[in-house]
């Protein structure tokens, strides 16, 4: 009994060093979600930090873009009003603007315009599991289907799947490290997706590498295709490859490496956003920098383009901001709490985007609040909207919320575990999810 009890003395320096690394800084490298983070921290701009000193920072940071105005070189708009969801009323979208047909690509959002729309009618009522794929590790890239219906999805395991319709496995690719970007599918059937590593590949149908290129960051942000096949990838800024060979055609810098994905607008501009909250519109054929746009606080939110051409996006000052296609402020809804997830765009112009404050919204296309649907979790997965209009959105309570163009609650799916990848709406209706547990859930 002594011999244990010495051992035990021993052990305490150890024991209370490993009890003190849950409270010491956390040097684990970069985080995609809070549950990567210990104790009382959460991941912000990539690293997990103490959330009172992430809030105190946001705070002082939008007491300073508020005193400031909000101003810019480009910003002249005014702030719009947060009006009240009862008070709000559907704002029709503008006759004149020009609306684009929807067109899905299989792509992150359903294509470079992210509007998130799909060609399919999802499940009217709560729907039952068809199938699961079991990744080894969390999923937060969002599944992607071909015209043969074959699903391909990322995974934090280092493993990048094709699965069949009825979920069999076809290939499975290996990286060097995470897979948290979406890929997409050019006019070819070859496959772009961005690795933690650094690198992006280009793959063909049956998973054989065409070409490897290695940028200089981790490109954790879904590529998006130009409608010529170029290749528009951020890391080390925004990076215009070759879709043959994965060549720079050209580069604009950031200065810290980019973690949202580009939006291709109609117009013949490539827009993303820094961690430092500046809004780029580059010219895709020269790569020349148009214009610029201060946001005031970190952007984590991938841009949308809308039909009328507004640029819309959001950010950690808890922010929802529209621009023109000049790059001057629309208009700004404030909701209450960072904005981490990609706006999507309702058949009747709604954009419907979640927050970190627990809530998905209706904005209408003027920039008023039309509803509040509530959750139990953080808002992080971008809504995917059918053919009828329904939004499918998960939450990190665990379920899966399906909105009607209303608004109203039509109902939730739960799945166990945090919800961050967006879904995909096969052809036949079925809902295709990555979820936290690493599994691949089909449902219908």
């Amino acid at each position: 009994m002594r011999r244990a009890s010495l051992r035990l003395l021993w052990l305490l320096p150890s024991l209370l060093a490993l009890a003190s690394c849950g409270t010491g800084p956390d040097t684990r490298g970069p985080c995609m979600s809070d549950v990567e983070c210990r104790g009382d921290r959460i991941c912000h701009e990539g690293r997990c930090r103490f959330e009172s000193e992430v809030r105190a920072e946001l705070e002082q940071a939008r007491a300073s873009y508020e005193t400031s105005g909000g101003a810019s070189e480009v910003d002249a708009g005014p702030l719009a009003p947060v009006v009240d969801a009862a008070l709000a009323t559907p704002e029709p979208t503008d006759a004149a603007a020009p609306v684009a047909a929807t067109v899905e690509a299989p792509a992150f959002m359903g294509g470079p315009r992210h509007t998130g729309r799909a060609n399919a009618r999802g499940p009217t009522a709560d729907p039952t599991q068809r199938w699961v794929y079991r990744t080894g590790a969390r999923i937060y890239s969002s599944p992607i289907v071909a015209d043969d219906g074959t699903i391909y999805v990322g995974s934090t395991d280092r493993t990048f799947v094709a699965l069949s319709p009825d979920g069999a496995l076809r290939f499975r690719y290996t990286g060097a490290d995470r897979f948290y970007a979406t890929a997409a599918i050019d006019a070819d059937g070859h496959l772009v997706v961005g690795n933690h590593d650094g690198s992006v590949v280009s793959l063909t149908s049956a998973g054989q590498v065409r070409w490897r290129r290695v940028l200089g960051a981790p490109v954790d942000a879904s590529a998006a295709l130009g409608p010529d096949g170029t290749v528009f990838v951020a890391a080390d800024g925004l990076h215009a490859l070759d879709p043959a060979t994965g060549a720079d055609r050209w580069r604009v810098a950031s200065p810290s490496p980019v973690r949202t994905s580009p939006a291709v607008h109609p117009s013949g501009l490539v827009i993303f956003a820094t961690p430092e909250g500046r809004v780029t519109a580059v010219r895709a054929a020269t790569g020349e920098v148009a214009w610029e746009h201060e946001l005031g606080g970190s952007t984590d939110s991938s841009p949308m383009i809308t039909d009328a051409g507004l640029v819309v996006i959001g950010d950690d000052l808890s922010h929802v901001t529209a621009l023109d296609e000049t790059g001057r402020q629309a208009w700004q809804v404030t909701v209450e709490g960072d904005v981490r997830a990609t706006p999507a765009l309702g058949l009747d112009g709604t954009i419907i985007v979640g927050s970190d404050d627990r809530r998905i919204y209706g904005i209408s296309a003027t920039g008023e609040i039309r509803f509040r649907v509530p959750t139990s979790g953080r808002v992080r997965s971008s809504a995917r909207i059918d053919l009828d209009g329904r939004a499918y959105v998960g939450s990190q309570d665990d379920f899966l919320y399906v909105i009607a163009p209303d608004g109203t609650l039509l109902y939730r799916h739960g799945l166990g575990r945090d919800v961050d990848s967006t879904c995909a709406i096969t052809r036949d209706g079925t809902l295709v999810v990555g979820v936290d547990d690493g599994g691949v859930y089909a449902l219908r």
